[in-house]
């Protein structure tokens, strides 16, 4: 008998959307020291579409998440954070150089100086890119980065699972997504992260958000993740909640669709009210609902291109 097939594991698409809910949160426990410079009360705005200008045509590749943030720092002055997340789960020869030409061209582009930071999620401890250098002939050009290592935070599981800060769930999840095990000791790190969570106290949309997270990143073939589903529901049951609903998969291709369906609608429905900062209309709401995925891809790329809530559901 053939063993299930496990489904390619994305974690670029998951990690761009966590990085816009829960930015602060990140700020706050994977970079501490530079959190009290920032000005919270003024919020943070995410540049995608004016990333996108300058790395369209860059000379480099490979599979990464880049993140541009707007914050403003306590001094009232404007401050520009580029996050590149690697997500390939190998060493990238041109890491370095990716950080230094999009770092140059953003500093084009604003006339500011910008603050650059790597996440890397691979397994590998000793690949710690952090430094770009060129010289000829005496004329030199350097460019350090600090980078969060997600790795070094394995024999910090107790501290992670203590934290009420909730990008620690984050980290749990992309740990366990990380870890070398069979499909069934998979399924049962996958079935007591979600149990952790649900037993945390956290608002119902943050456990949602999380449970989309967790969902896309410790990926199982079909039947175990029936057999996951099952083994929540019955929680869910205990707990007298109903939470499962926005993430599920289920055993035929139908219900599939579906369950993702209603997971990119929640995550989408999370950013316009962190964004915008207001009340879904029903309308709205109702159009969310009726689109299907290619329509919902558009509205989440408006989300991030669009000043007003009307901009995104633009006919």
């Amino acid at each position: 008998m053939s063993k299930p097939k496990l489904p390619k594991t994305e974690f670029d698409a998951p990690w761009k959307q966590i990085l816009d809910i829960y930015f602060e949160h990140f700020i706050a426990y994977c970079w501490s020291d530079k959190y009290d410079e920032i000005d919270w009360k003024k919020g943070y705005k995410p540049l995608d579409k004016e990333l996108n200008k300058i790395v369209r045509n860059a000379p480099v590749g490979g599979r990464i998440v880049d993140k541009l943030i707007e914050v403003y720092r306590k001094n009232g002055a404007e401050a520009y954070m580029l996050i590149h997340l690697e997500v390939q789960g190998n060493q990238d020869p041109n890491f370095e150089e990716r950080m230094f030409v999009y770092r140059y061209r953003l500093r084009d582009l604003y006339k500011k100086p910008i603050a650059s930071l790597a996440i890397l999620i691979d397994r590998d401890s000793q690949w710690r890119p952090g430094i770009f250098r060129e010289e000829l002939w005496g004329s030199s050009i350097e460019m350090k980065f600090p980078i969060i290592k997600l790795i070094d935070y394995k024999n910090r599981v107790e501290e992670l699972e203590a934290s009420t800060n909730l990008f620690a769930t984050v980290i749990l999840a992309q740990l366990a997504a990380l870890e070398k095990q069979s499909l069934d000791d998979k399924l049962i790190s996958k079935i007591n992260l979600i149990k952790w969570l649900y037993n945390r106290g956290r608002k119902k949309e943050d456990i949602i958000t999380l449970l989309i997270f967790i969902d896309w990143v410790i990926a199982l073939p079909t039947p175990l993740e029936v057999k996951c589903r099952e083994v929540i529901s019955t929680l869910e049951e205990e707990l007298h909640v109903n939470y499962i609903t926005s993430f599920e998969r289920i055993a035929t291709q139908k219900g599939l669709e579906q369950g993702v369906k209603k997971g990119e609608s929640a995550v989408l429905l999370r950013l316009l009210k962190h964004k915008f900062k207001t009340t879904i209309p029903e309308n709205y709401h109702q159009q969310i609902n009726n689109a299907n995925a290619d329509e919902l891809l558009i509205l989440a790329e408006r989300v991030l291109e669009s000043n007003t809530l009307e901009g995104v559901f633009r006919a």
